[in-house]
């Protein structure tokens, strides 16, 4: 059982490194407008689109993961998120439309159901170490950018767009459909044993979706997340363009960007660390504030400040989304993890959705101070959110 364990978690960590390239649309943005002729205001709300029907997948994933084995439902992501790739190098049309199809909706649900599939199977197999497990697996998804970044831009200046997405659907249409193939459930008996070696097992109970909604908790956590997702969906496809504007080199617009990859993926690994000793709640307040404190300096910032600014914002980002799925589990069980798990995400797909909108208009150029520091003040909001549902925790006897 520890041998197939640490096969499945070297095949999660492959397929979640693969599938965060979906959030490094801000690199191929600007090609995009360039060489389709698109424009920028339209183009800019597929990263949004794609988040929503990442969300949407994820809950697909989450509804079908008693009835399907890990591995087919994962199989299905991959062939959708490398398909979604492939036709988004072929869309040429004269309207963004398609690229929202091909992009947002294909590859987002793709994404979805295999970062959902791995998420629960993982936390199956680690049910003992929710934090450190969860904090591994998503932060391997946040490291995609880091590692990726410098390749898909060698790839996009050296062979051009189309040529760069067919070769990367191509290549993850491999890796993903061969490691989603080690993906499986442990036995119920090796779960409940490890899942009861840190929590009571009466306190171990699988709430259906239906039942998590009735809770006021899950209504905590969705506030929480709205708000605390706000900056960084603002600035994730406008890094480099920010950068540019205020007279950046373009060589340290794409080291902006790689500094977010290190900072979501440092965040989403060492935050549910924290958290396992720091407290769920705890770690989320200290993430809610450090987030504030990069919407603040990254108002007027340059240089090396800016470079901070966006570490910051992306590191709390990282952080929140690493320790709202051990919250989630703990608190709803692991058994119905990613359908539980996807209707908390529906408050970043909302979150995107409406942010994403609100800054579009300011893609060409326009001050972005006004809207970060509006998403300094809403970092309040988790911070109200995580004290409330602590004190509901502790009147229901478990400590969070």
């Amino acid at each position: 059982m520890n041998r197939r364990k640490i096969v499945v978690l070297i095949a999660g960590a492959l397929i979640m490194l693969c599938a965060g390239i979906l959030y490094m649309w801000s690199v191929f943005q600007p090609y995009v407008i360039l060489q389709r002729g698109f424009d920028a205001n339209r183009v800019s709300l597929t990263s949004a689109i794609m988040i929503a029907c990442f969300v949407a997948g994820n809950i697909a994933a989450g509804l079908v993961q008693e009835k399907l084995q890990p591995r087919v439902i994962a199989i299905a992501g991959s062939v959708l998120f490398s398909a979604g790739l492939l036709l988004t190098g072929l869309t040429d049309s004269g309207s963004p439309g398609m690229l929202y199809f091909t992009y947002g909706v294909i590859s987002g649900i793709g994404c979805g159901l295999v970062y959902s599939t791995v998420l629960a199977v993982l936390q199956k197999w680690y049910a003992a170490k929710t934090g450190f497990i969860t904090g591994i697996s998503v932060g391997f998804f946040g490291l995609s950018v880091v590692v990726l970044s410098p390749l898909v831009q060698m790839l996009l200046d050296g062979i051009g767009l189309t040529a760069t997405f067919k070769t990367l659907a191509l290549a993850f249409f491999v890796i993903l459909v061969i490691s989603s193939a080690f993906l499986r459930n442990p036995d119920k008996e090796y779960y409940y044993a490890e899942a009861t070696k840190a929590v009571k097992l009466e306190n171990v109970k699988q709430f259906l979706p239906g039942q998590m909604l009735k809770s006021a908790s899950y209504y905590y956590i969705i506030i929480s997340t709205f708000a605390s997702s706000a900056a960084y969906l603002v600035i994730v496809p406008f890094i480099t363009t920010i950068a540019v504007a205020r007279g950046m080199s373009a060589s340290f617009a794409l080291f902006a960007l790689m500094s977010t990859g290190i900072a979501n993926s440092a965040g989403r690994i060492l935050a549910p660390m924290l958290s396992d000793r720091l407290g769920r709640t705890r770690t989320i307040i200290l993430c809610s504030v450090i987030s504030a404190v990069g919407c603040i300096l990254i108002i007027s910032a340059r240089g090396a400040l800016y470079i901070a600014a966006v570490f910051l914002i992306a590191f709390s980002y990282g952080g929140a989304g690493g320790v709202n799925p051990v919250i989630t589990t703990e608190l709803f069980g692991a058994r119905h993890s990613g359908a539980n798990y996807g209707l908390v995400l529906l408050s970043i797909a909302a979150s995107s959705v409406f942010f994403g909108k609100l800054s579009a208009p300011l893609s060409t150029g326009g001050d972005f101070g006004g809207i970060f520091l509006l998403c300094a003040c809403l970092c309040a909001v988790p911070i109200v959110m995580m004290i409330l549902l602590r004190k509901r925790c502790k009147r229901l006897g478990k400590t969070i």
